[in-house]
C-alpha cells in the first residue's frame, strides 16, 4: 500500500524489510542449532513468516510504481502479512510459555531442556543434543533469548504494518 510520502514508505517498508530480515536469519540460526530429530514446525514457520515479510515489504515498495498494487489490494496483501506475523509470535511465545530466559535455576534447566526448540533436539525423554553434548545451560538459555528475539521482531513487524496501515487509511480518506 502507498503511502502519499514517498519517503515515508520507503522508512515504513524498510523497517519491515529489516524486521523480516533478522526474524528470517534467527530463525535459520534456530533450524542450523537443531541437530537430533525432526524438525519442530513452529521454526520452519518462523522462518517462513520472516520470508513473507521481506516479500510483503519487496510489494510494499513496488506498490509506489504499479497502480494495482495501491489501495485495497496492497491493505490486503499487509493485512495477510500481519496475520501471519501475529500467528507466528503466538506460536513462539507458546511454545516458550514456563521457560525463563535468564535463569539457570534446576527447575529451570528442565524446562529449557524440555522445549523441542531450545533443546537441539532429542533421541529419548532427557537425552537432548544441548544437554547430551555441551551439558552447558548457557547455550540453551541464549537459543531461548534468541528464540524471544525472534518474538519480538515478529510483533514489531506488526506494529509497522499498522502504522502503514492507518497511513494508507488516510490517505485513500483523502482522496489522493
Amino acid at each position: 500500500m502507498a503511502i502519499a510520502n514517498p519517503i515515508l514508505n520507503f522508512v515504513v517498508r524498510g523497517l519491515q524489510a529489516l524486521f523480516g530480515i533478522v526474524v528470517l536469519g534467527i530463525s535459520v540460526s534456530l533450524i542450523r542449532g537443531h541437530h537430533w530429530g525432526g524438525l519442530p514446525a513452529s521454526l520452519g514457520f518462523a522462518a517462513s513468516v520472516g520470508g513473507v515479510t521481506i516479500l510483503g515489504a519487496a510489494i510494499g515498495v513496488m506498490a509506489m510504481f504499479v497502480s494495482f498494487l495501491d489501495g485495497v489490494v496492497g491493505l490486503a496483501i499487509d493485512g495477510v502479512i500481519a496475520i501471519v506475523n501475529v500467528a507466528g509470535g503466538i506460536l513462539l511465545a507458546l511454545k516458550l510459555s514456563g521457560v525463563n530466559c535468564t535463569e539457570a535455576t534446576q527447575d529451570n534447566f528442565e524446562k529449557l531442556v524440555g522445549n523441542t526448540i531450545i533443546n537441539g533436539g532429542c533421541r529419548a525423554k532427557g537425552d537432548c543434543w544441548y544437554f547430551y553434548n555441551e551439558n552447558n545451560p548457557e547455550t540453551m538459555i541464549s537459543r531461548c533469548k534468541s528464540t524471544q528475539a525472534d518474538d519480538v521482531f515478529m510483533f514489531l513487524t506488526v506494529a509497522v504494518l499498522a502504522v502503514s496501515g492507518l497511513l494508507a487509511f488516510l490517505r485513500m480518506k483523502k482522496g489522493y
